[in-house]
């Protein structure tokens, strides 16, 4: 789970968010993430918002977004597309694949997230030569 709160970039809300979560579903492996300070870890410039911050996620599959409208409708967000969610592949989004150490870090995601191994319907996991 992922939100944008710039007024709060202690990585301690994120913990108890994450242990919220775990509390009321407890089968479910959370993550929560401030993609307020999330630029940081990723060495980038500052992150506008979530939906932002999502169009530079290292995977074309994983750059998606659902939010609760103000009438509590679903709002999609897939700066990416949903081609490569719906034919399942794994690729860099154009922000990744921009430059050689971040093509070097959606490699290494790629082995140590194992994503065939998780997601054994994945038809391929691109990683350059």
């Amino acid at each position: 789970m992922i939100y944008f709160d710039p007024s709060h970039r202690d990585e301690t809300v994120e913990k108890k968010l994450e242990h919220q979560l775990k509390q009321r579903f407890p089968h479910i492996p959370w993550s929560v993430k401030n993609q307020a300070r999330m630029h940081v870890v990723n060495g980038i410039p500052p992150y506008s918002s979530s939906v932002d911050a999502i169009s530079k996620f290292p995977e074309t599959a994983t750059a998606l977004g659902l939010a609760l409208d103000e009438r509590g409708l679903l709002i999609l967000t897939a700066p990416c597309g949903l081609e490569d969610v719906l034919k399942l592949q794994l690729r860099p989004t154009p922000f990744f694949a921009q430059t050689h150490q971040r093509i070097r870090i959606y490699e290494e995601r790629i082995v140590k997230k194992n994503w065939k191994k998780t997601w054994y319907k994945i038809n391929s996991c691109h990683v350059t030569k």
